[in-house]
């Protein structure tokens, strides 16, 4: 396991008492140099590879993940080769090789028991023309017995997950282009994965995206940070009642503070939505009107008021307490305790997967022929129902029949869409109750209400065909 520490804490750190428990020797200090290297043109950077030289010994490593699920988060990059010399590592070397960054700095090591070791690097990364502190903390050893000395360290230490490995921080110091997200996107089970399995790469994967986009969302420089953390979250939360039948309990202290972050993430979204979308049609139709301009420069202060909460929300504890949760969800693996769960976690996920997505879809479909007279609320639910299938569809994709699966999602984003703009008017109206006040602004909030209306019945119409066309395809699974 690999943290990034504060180099305060070192003192403290090696003599906390969950260390001193497991110490089984001196803790040794020795100066420490790796300098990586690579050819002129970044050949093993494309090919998502690093090769790091240390006295006597060349280690080649990955950069980032490769979508086979298995490089967890806050565990240190996957060892491809190592040597004393060039010749030994077996694989293409471009040639010649020039260095391109560097680390220099102490190494401090102690044996644990059970054979395990503690390791912090405290030093310095080096590029060119730039140079970065970095501290991290190493847990080698059995992972079960390692992530609960990490939790264990996280009551009174901040262990904080790396962005990125030791190595690609480096190319990041030389380049001066911030490390690339671990991963992106939703996460994929492939071919042949175990629910088990499953259940760890999508919590693997969807961890990395949170913790990625919460570096950058505070800022609100553009609102994609926050868009890409709300889907994260979502996908999440869509994820444990998913694995919730075969994982038991041990997912169950997610479900709230998950909750907390996605309405915390949602104010601003909204507020995002809102400006960019409804507020700017709005604006430009009233060109020039003072009430107008009020309004969208309160809904302004609204969203930057959100986006400080989002500040706040971020560098709490709690937060840092389920980052480092997720992350040490799949080395801890707490489900393992309940002998229930076990057949159910060894089994393929492909029929598991089958049967979680029967029940979405059943969900979705529960309206019956015609939306029409469903309730804004009901409409609402229907819609939340569609996004969480959508989710557990992406999830799943792999592991059936490429063409079916593309016509369903396609048909199921074109319901969603049509909600979506069913919805807006009941997200308008709980906007607009917030920025009331006098009589420009009953003018100013009735205008937004009056254009968002009017989007709102033309879209009735499109939501029972989309809705008719949703119900008549064919499932992709068995």
């Amino acid at each position: 396991m690999e943290f990034d520490i504060d180099p305060a804490d070192l003192p403290r750190l090696v003599r906390a008492p969950p260390v001193l428990a497991r110490r089984e020797g001196r803790l040794t200090t020795s100066t420490l140099r790796i300098v990586w290297h690579d050819s002129a043109t970044a050949a093993l950077a494309a090919s998502g590879m690093s090769l790091g030289e240390q006295p006597g010994l060349w280690r080649l490593e990955r950069l980032y993940p490769n979508g086979a699920g298995d490089w967890p988060p806050a565990t240190p990059a996957p060892l491809l080769a190592e040597s004393e010399g060039l010749e030994g590592l077996s694989r293409h070397i471009p040639a010649p090789l020039v260095p391109v960054a560097a680390f220099s700095g102490r190494q401090r090591t102690t044996a644990l028991a059970g054979a395990a070791r503690l390791t912090i690097l405290d030093g310095t990364l080096r590029g060119v023309a730039s140079d970065r502190p970095a501290c991290r903390l190493r847990l080698a050893g059995v992972s079960r017995d390692m992530a609960a000395l990490a939790g264990e360290l996280a009551e009174n230490f901040v262990l904080a997950i790396p962005r990125a490995g030791l190595a690609a921080e480096a190319m990041s110091v030389a380049s001066g282009i911030p490390p690339a997200p671990r991963r992106s996107g939703t996460a994929r089970v492939p071919p042949g994965a175990s629910v088990e399995e499953a259940l760890c790469i999508v919590v693997s994967h969807l961890a990395d995206v949170i913790l990625h986009w919460s570096q950058l969302a505070p800022a609100g420089e553009t609102p994609e940070p926050v868009h890409q953390m709300r889907v994260a979250v979502r996908r999440l939360r869509s994820a444990i009642p998913i694995f919730r039948r075969a994982a038991g309990a041990a997912l169950d202290e997610f479900a709230l503070p998950l909750r907390s972050l996605a309405a915390t993430l949602g104010a601003a979204r909204d507020w995002d939505v809102f400006l960019a979308d409804t507020g700017a049609a709005v604006g430009h139709a009233f060109a020039g009107d003072k009430r107008i301009e009020s309004l969208l420069a309160a809904a302004e202060r609204k969203r930057r008021d959100a986006y400080a909460a989002i500040a706040t929300a971020l560098a709490a504890p709690g937060f840092h307490r389920l980052a480092l949760k997720l992350a040490l969800l799949p080395s801890l693996r707490p489900w393992t305790t309940d002998p229930d769960a076990a057949e159910t976690l060894a089994a393929p996920a492909r029929p598991y997967a089958a049967r979680a997505l029967d029940r979405r879809l059943g969900h979705v479909l529960a309206p019956g022929d015609s939306l029409a007279a469903l309730s804004t609320e009901a409409r609402h639910e229907v819609r939340k129902q569609a996004k969480r299938l959508r989710y557990t569809a992406e999830f799943f994709t792999p592991l059936f029949a490429e063409k079916p699966t593309r016509r369903f999602l396609a048909r199921l984003e074109a319901l969603q869409e049509a909600l979506g703009a069913m919805n807006d008017a009941a997200a308008a109206k709980s906007l607009m109750a917030q920025l009331a006040g006098g009589a420009d602004r009953a003018f100013a909030t009735g205008a937004v209400l009056g254009f968002v209306a009017a989007q709102t019945a033309r879209a009735a119409a499109d939501t029972e065909h989309v809705w008719a066309k949703f119900r008549k395809q064919d499932k992709f699974w068995p």
